[in-house]
This record gives structure tokens, sequence and C-alpha cells, in this order.
């Protein structure tokens, strides 16, 4: 019998989501969080920090293709970080708590709308790729206790 391996059943779950798979209450809360991370960037904007951020998101930007929240364009990369630093500013963000430990799913948002429009995603897509970061990370927190053990 082949041994199988955790990452295995992690890849197979990433590329097995599909659409029906988000619906319900799960996406309804999904969009809640949306709008949360959305909020928590343009609530930012005015942070002490932001605009040395967003200097080292121009001045390390290749070719910009992507959007800085408030405006701009960056590379994909440089406006992941920069948009993930926006939604993590005000630590309002979500919170996932479990045994042992806790994560902020939100600070997939901003790699996840980056890349979403490098790629021109549409919005289900979107909203499907923010779903599976989210339970990957939930899952990984639930299963690594790192805040039990300092």
């Amino acid at each position: 019998m082949a041994q199988t391996y955790a990452v295995e059943d992690l890849a197979a779950f990433v590329t097995g989501a599909d659409h029906p798979d988000l619906a319900g209450q799960a996406r309804g809360a999904l969009k809640r969080n949306v709008l949360d991370s959305i909020a928590c960037a343009v609530g930012a904007l005015d942070g002490e920090l932001i605009p040395a951020i967003r200097a080292q998101a121009e001045e390390f930007s290749g070719r910009p293709t992507t959007t800085l929240v408030g405006g701009g364009r960056a590379s994909v990369d440089q406006a992941a970080f920069f948009n993930a630093v926006l939604v993590r500013y005000p630590d309002l963000l979500d919170t996932y708590l479990t045994v042992g430990g806790l994560c902020h799913p939100a600070d997939n948002f901003g790699a996840i709308l980056a890349v979403a429009e490098h790629v021109h995603a549409t919005g289900n897509d979107f909203l499907l790729a923010l779903a599976v970061a989210y339970e990957v990370q939930c899952r990984f927190s639930a299963q690594v206790p790192v805040m039990a053990r300092g």
C-alpha cells in the first residue's frame, strides 16, 4: 500500500475545490469578511507608516499590473504586500480561535486580491480562492498549536 502524505491531501483539497462548495452561510460569511477587509484597508490609508510602505512597494515593484488599495499600481507581489499591510494595519480583522492558537485568515486577502486581478479572475474565482486560503490557514492553525508552545 502506498503511503500518502499530508501535502498530497492538501493539494487534493485545493485543486478539488469548486464553486458549489462555497454556498449558503459560508458564502455569506466570506462576503462579510471581504467587506471587513476592505474597510480595514481603506481605514488604514491614513496610517502613519503607510506612506513609507507605499514608497517601498513602488520602489521595488516590477511591471505595475495590479491595483494598490487607495490608488496607484504595482507589480503583483508588491500589491499583495501593500494591500495585506493595509488590511492588517488597524488589527481589527477576523480571528480564528483554536485550542492552543489563533490566526487571522484575512491575512490572505491582500495576496488573493492582487493575484486575482493579475490573472483576471472572476469574482466567484476570487471568493473561492479566498475561501480555500482561509480553510487551509485555519486547519493548519488547529493542527499546530504554536501559541500553546510559546
